[in-house]
């Protein structure tokens, strides 16, 4: 009996790990010119051609990057409500699909404030400490704004500024549950992109979306539960 738990223990695991896996890999093929043009940033110095290549993926990212990530969001928020059997590849498209012209917009209005955020750090960077650090703290507030963005068009039917505005109280909302979940996914931006790229193929896309999600939907259910009480009393 022990034995047989075990083996059904392995074989959970190796169930999450596949549809981990998958689901990264769908992100990654649906961003495939952004994929390959952070790849050959990778392989070279060339400053004017990393800018160059940074230009093009702020130009592309509206239309590959926000649509693919607002799909993977789609999946990892059936995760976390506990519907984990679910045919991945065509919840993946069927999300996709539904929210395009969501991203694909938020996208539009999201890249310009991180390409010029990202763009005044660089030329700051050795130049004034104080706003380089302020903006590093802005960027930093944007990051946690958009994977509550994401969230929010992953799980309710809104208009692009309800989104926004749903985005921006729920990040309000537990200032603490907010820099935590940005903080762990920085640290897993960092730690893929640095030190252990192999990561990046494997469960990047979905992680950096869990805990998003994770940190969004447990506050929205909080909010709920507050709402009940008040309506009893």
């Amino acid at each position: 009996m022990q034995s047989t738990s075990i083996f059904e223990g392995i074989f959970k695991l190796l169930e999450w790990l596949t549809r981990i896996v998958l689901t990264n890999f769908i992100w990654l093929i649906f961003n495939l010119p952004i994929s390959f043009l952070l790849l050959t940033i990778a392989i070279t110095d060339d400053i004017p051609f990393i800018v160059m290549n940074l230009i093009i993926i702020a130009i592309l990212s509206p239309f590959f990057l926000f649509p693919a990530t607002s799909a993977v969001f789609g999946i990892v928020r059936k995760w976390v409500m506990g519907e984990g059997d679910i045919k991945i590849i065509k919840h993946f498209w069927t999300v996709y699909r539904q929210n395009y012209l969501k991203s694909l917009i938020g996208g539009f209005i999201l890249v310009p404030l991180w390409f010029i955020g990202i763009l005044d750090v660089y030329f700051l960077y050795h130049h004034n400490l104080f706003m380089t650090i302020l903006l590093i703290i802005i960027l930093f507030l944007l990051f946690i704004f958009t994977c509550y963005y994401f969230a929010v068009i992953a799980h309710h039917e809104l208009k692009i500024f309800q989104a926004f505005k749903q985005a921006l109280v729920f990040m309000i909302i537990n200032p603490l549950r907010s820099l935590l979940m940005g903080i762990i996914n920085i640290i897993i931006l960092y730690v893929s992109l640095t030190q252990v790229t192999v990561l990046i193929p494997l469960l990047l896309g979905v992680a950096l979306a869990y805990f998003a999600f994770f940190s969004y939907y447990n506050k929205l259910l909080r909010v709920k539960e507050l709402q009940e009480n008040n309506n009893e009393e």
